[in-house]
C-alpha cells in the first residue's frame, strides 16, 4: 500500500477529496492545496487517469518542514529510490520563501543521485526524456516529495483548443458542475457556455468517460515496472453510452462553433445539446417550470463592457430562470464579482443561499446558487 498526494487549486480541495473517494473508495485526508489517500498504484493510475479536479499526482515518499535555512530541511527528507534508466526532480513552489525552486530541485537531483549510487544502481540525470519524474511540491511551510505519477499538468485539457476570452480552466469548470446535484435524468441549461467547459466537464462526469482518454501515452506511470497494459481496457470498460439532459446556448455563433469542436476534441459531443440561441429566447426552447438547473459562466464586468449592457444580461437572466426553472429549481452562477447579480436576482425573487470561494491561479471566483425565495 503507498500514499498518494494529489495537488489541486485553492478551494478545489474537497472537490478533489469527494472525486478520489468515489474512485478509489478510501479515506482522504484534506490539506491546502493538497489530498493525501491511501491507495495501490493501480488507485494513484486511477486518480491521475480519471481525476477531473486535479492538477498533479504523485506518489508521496516523504513529507518535510519547510525552513528559512533549507540544508536542515533537506536533511529530513527521506528518499526512496525507484527503478529506471533516467530521472529527474521537477519543483512547484507556493509561497514566498528565501530559495528557487531550481535550487531546490538541483540540491534534491544530488541527494537522490547520491542514493543511487549508494545502492550501486546504474541510472542518470537527463532533463529531456526521463523515465522517472521526483517531484517536490512546496507550499508555504510543508513540503512533499514524490514519484510523479502524471508527467504533465492534468488541468490542461487536451480538448479545450477553440478557446473563449474568458475561458475557464477545466477543473475550475469541473468544480462549478459538481457544485449541484449532478444528475443524466436533471435538465440542466447553460446559456452562456462560451468554449462550453462547464458542460463538458459535467458530460465527462455523468458519462464516467476518463479526462485523459486521449492522453494515455503521456501519462508517466505507464513507464512504471508496476503498470498493467490492461489498465485502460478496464477503466474504459467504465464509460457509459447515455444521452444527458445538458443543454448548452450561446449567442455568438463563433463561440457556438468553439464549444462544439471541443465537446467532439473531448469524445462527448453526441451526448450534449449545443446550439446558438440569445439569452431573450431562452423561454422558447423550455416549457414553464421544466428546467432543474441553470448553470453558467455568465459574461464578467470589465473595461471593454458596459455596466449598462451588463446589467440587462443579468436581469434577463433571473427573468427567464423565474420562467424556465421548477418551483425548486437552482441558478448556479460562477462569478468574480457579484453583487449585480444578486440585485437582479432579487428582482425576480431569488435569493443567495450559498456562496464558495475557488481559485483558477491566481484569479478568485465565486459559487453563487440562488433559489426562489425571500431574502
Amino acid at each position: 500500500m503507498y500514499k498518494g498526494l494529489a495537488i489541486t487549486n485553492k478551494g478545489l480541495e474537497s472537490f478533489a477529496s469527494d472525486e478520489i473517494i468515489s474512485l478509489n473508495k478510501c479515506k482522504a485526508e484534506i490539506r491546502d492545496n493538497v489530498v493525501l489517500f491511501d491507495s495501490d498504484f493501480e488507485g494513484i493510475a486511477r486518480v491521475c487517469y480519471r481525476g477531473q479536479s486535479i492538477n498533479r499526482v504523485i506518489l508521496l515518499l516523504s513529507e518535510f518542514p519547510v525552513f528559512q535555512d533549507m540544508e536542515k530541511a533537506l536533511e529530513k527528507i527521506e528518499v526512496k529510490t525507484w527503478k529506471a534508466t533516467s530521472f529527474m526532480v521537477e519543483c512547484l513552489r507556493l509561497g514566498d520563501h528565501d530559495f528557487r525552486s531550481v535550487d531546490i530541485a538541483s540540491e534534491i537531483t544530488k541527494k537522490i543521485a547520491d542514493e543511487y549510487r549508494k545502492s550501486k544502481v546504474d541510472i542518470k540525470v537527463d532533463y529531456d526524456s526521463p523515465k522517472l519524474i521526483y517531484y517536490v511540491f512546496i507550499n508555504e511551510d510543508k513540503g512533499y516529495l514524490g514519484i510523479d505519477f502524471s508527467g504533465f499538468d492534468l488541468s490542461k485539457r487536451q480538448y479545450k483548443v477553440f478557446n473563449h476570452p474568458e475561458a475557464l480552466k477545466g477543473v475550475t469548470g469541473y468544480a462549478a458542475a459538481k457544485s449541484i446535484d449532478l444528475s443524466e435524468k436533471k435538465v440542466i441549461v447553460d446559456p452562456f457556455m462560451g468554449s462550453g467547459i462547464i458542460l463538458i466537464e459535467a458530460a465527462l462526469s455523468l458519462l464516467n468517460y476518463p479526462v485523459q482518454f486521449y492522453n494515455k501515452s503521456k501519462l508517466a506511470f505507464t513507464d512504471f515496472e508496476e503498470f498493467k497494459p490492461d489498465f485502460f481496457k478496464r477503466e474504459d470498460a467504465k464509460i457509459k453510452d447515455i444521452k444527458t439532459n445538458l443543454y448548452g446556448y450561446d449567442c455568438q455563433f463563433r463561440h457556438f462553433q468553439s464549444a462544439q469542436k471541443n465537446a467532439k476534441l473531448a469524445g462527448i459531443d453526441k451526448s450534449i445539446n449545443l446550439s446558438k440561441v440569445e439569452i431573450e429566447w431562452l423561454d422558447t426552447k423550455f416549457e414553464k417550470k421544466t428546467v432543474d438547473i441553470i448553470l453558467t459562466d455568465p459574461p464578467r464586468s470589465g473595461k471593454d463592457r458596459d455596466q449598462g449592457i451588463l446589467k440587462k444580461v443579468y436581469k434577463e437572466l433571473f427573468y427567464q430562470a423565474d420562467y424556465i426553472l421548477k418551483k425548486n429549481g437552482v441558478v448556479l452562477v460562477l462569478a468574480k464579482e457579484y453583487d449585480l447579480l444578486e440585485e437582479n436576482a432579487k428582482m425576480h425573487s431569488f435569493k443567495l443561499l450559498e456562496k464558495n470561494t475557488i481559485y483558477q491561479g491566481q484569479e478568485i471566483f465565486n459559487l453563487l446558487k440562488f433559489i426562489r425565495g425571500k431574502t
